[in-house]
């Protein structure tokens, strides 16, 4: 098997090196980021279940290894795994992947395999092609991977696969099949759109989902009531739970598409997840409106379950930021990153606490019940068994008419 060099090892490249080198493949990881290869280096990996481990066995071996990007007289396949954010203006931000890109067709061979790993706008790969005008062999092949589960998903997931002609097809679907199944596609763009539907797809049921929830709470009606009683026997009634949605993909993805396509549902779906923030600052102010006093957010991972540290997109941040703006006292505590102890300083005399994600260790609210204190879960996690005497309101729960 020909060497394999991944370019980009953060959250989705080091999973994806670690599995290429558990299968016995030399890997060279690079990075511009020189503490990020002195960490991998080190074994210290990114947050992700067994990754640790596997990373440390790999370099153990020899199999994996850091460094720089260098020429090689031997044939490479390069797999970029380099992120692409969007600014400010929601618009896609090319220095990363027009970096990695360049600096692969420096070093490359003639017939080397180039894949695009991240997720990009639909026919970049054909336009990188174009643009580096070598017989190089092409293929878009975008990670599906779930924060904090990534090295096992390499296995499950089927790696979608795009080549630009029929070699290239041929050259990625081998190499990506030896880490786990694959489905070819027939062009690059079609798995590019593929990963880009995927994100958006799962962005617009979680923007209905709180759509739903914010009409219940106008109407006095309980949104996961109506849920779970739609759910049964009526397959056709499937929507998400309601809550924050955040992360490094779901808050920026849409943008990722042509403005043309991404207008009107897009954007609007998009609109109310980005809106909830300042929908839940409005009812923390009123909820401070007659005693005043602090507010407590606890859950800063961008999601909970499965646990994850990654506080990319963070819907806690954001609304920290939103109150400390409107001049309130915020204490913030995240289980996943810092000590259980934390907690208790960031509730002692708080007015509101936040339960911000869905992290299992923030279902027990039952040091909230004291007087005065209001407590919004915003996502279904608190454990009513131990929710006696709490002042629980939950996203989506609107108060019962009677």
């Amino acid at each position: 098997m020909s060497d394999v060099v991944v370019v980009g090892c953060g959250r989705i490249g080091a999973p994806l090196a670690v599995a290429f080198a558990s299968r016995g493949v030399r890997v060279l990881g690079v990075d511009v980021d020189e503490s990020r290869i002195a960490d991998l280096s080190r074994g210290t990996a990114p947050d992700d279940d067994g990754l640790a481990e596997a990373l440390s066995v790999s370099l153990a071996s020899g199999a994996l290894s850091f460094g720089p990007l260098q020429p090689s007289g031997a044939p490479r396949a390069f797999v970029v795994a380099v992120s692409t954010p969007v600014d400010a203006e929601s618009r896609f931000v090319r220095g990363p992947l027009d970096g990695a890109l360049a600096a692969v067709a420096a070093v490359a061979a003639d017939d080397d395999l180039v894949v695009i790993r991240s997720t990009v706008p639909i026919g970049t790969t054909r336009a990188a092609a174009a643009a580096v005008g070598r017989p190089l062999r092409w293929s878009a092949c975008p990670d599906r991977s779930t924060a904090g589960r990534a090295l096992a998903d390499q296995a499950i997931i089927p790696h979608i696969v795009g080549g630009l002609d029929e070699p290239s097809a041929e050259a990625a679907e081998r190499l990506f099949a030896v880490i786990g199944p694959t489905r070819r596609v027939a062009t690059p763009e079609a798995a590019e759109a593929l990963k880009l539907f995927a994100n958006v797809h799962r962005d617009m049921r979680f923007a209905l989902a709180n759509q739903f929830a914010l009409i219940c709470e106008s109407a006095g009606v309980d949104f996961s009531e109506v849920r779970a009683a739609g759910a049964e026997g009526f397959p056709r009634f499937d929507v998400a739970r309601a809550g924050p949605v955040g992360g490094p993909c779901l808050s920026k993805d849409v943008y990722l598409l042509d403005p043309a396509v991404r207008a009107g549902l897009l954007r609007g779906g998009r609109a109310v997840n980005d809106g909830l923030v300042d929908h839940v600052a409005r009812l923390v102010r009123a909820d401070l409106q007659a005693a005043g006093g602090a507010v407590a957010i606890l859950g800063l991972a961008f999601k909970g379950d499965p646990p994850v540290r990654d506080q990319t997109g963070s819907f806690g941040f954001a609304l920290a930021a939103v109150l400390r703006g409107a001049d309130v006292a915020v204490r913030t505590w995240d289980p996943a990153s810092a000590p259980a102890s934390g907690r208790g300083s960031a509730i002692e005399g708080a007015r509101v606490v936040i339960l911000a994600n869905d992290h299992p260790a923030l279902a027990d609210v039952s040091d909230l019940a004291r007087p005065g204190c209001v407590v919004r879960d915003l996502c279904g996690v608190a454990d009513r068994a131990t929710a006696a005497g709490v002042d629980l309101r939950v996203f989506g729960e609107g108060a019962a008419h009677g």
